[in-house]
């Protein structure tokens, strides 16, 4: 990853009528992404707690990339797949999901990807506070 980013932590607690309340700590991170020839598979996201209790809602954009290539978004649960999307230039992803590990984007089409794969991701975990 290059650029800048931003990381902003608060505590979010829910009043649901339907459910019991329950107080979340959500994080937010954006930055900048490049995919290369030399570095064709980034992982953008981690996770470090119980994949069934976090929450993650984000958006992944595409912005440049070369002509006919595209750049494949894949959930994993350690090193099982859960999900891939593909964006083609120009595209954007915007999801919420639960049950997946990590998060990887990698870069298809012949080498040396020129221009480079260039986007930006916005993730918002949201985890149960012990």
């Amino acid at each position: 990853m290059s650029g800048c980013s931003s990381n902003n932590q608060t505590l979010v607690v829910g009043n649901h009528e339907c459910c019991s309340q329950r107080s979340f700590v959500q994080d937010k991170l954006c930055a900048p992404y490049t995919i290369t020839a030399a570095t064709p598979d980034i992982t953008i996201y981690a996770l470090n707690t119980n994949p069934t209790k976090t929450f993650v809602s984000g958006t992944i954009s595409l912005d440049s990339g070369p002509t006919g290539g595209t750049v494949n978004v894949t959930f994993l649960l350690g090193a099982t797949t859960v999900e891939t999307e593909t964006l083609t230039v120009g595209a954007s992803l915007a999801f919420t999901k639960n049950g997946f590990t990590s998060i990887t984007l990698t870069g298809t089409g012949a080498a040396p990807f020129t221009p480079a794969y260039q986007g930006e991701f916005c993730l918002t975990p949201r985890y149960p506070l012990s």
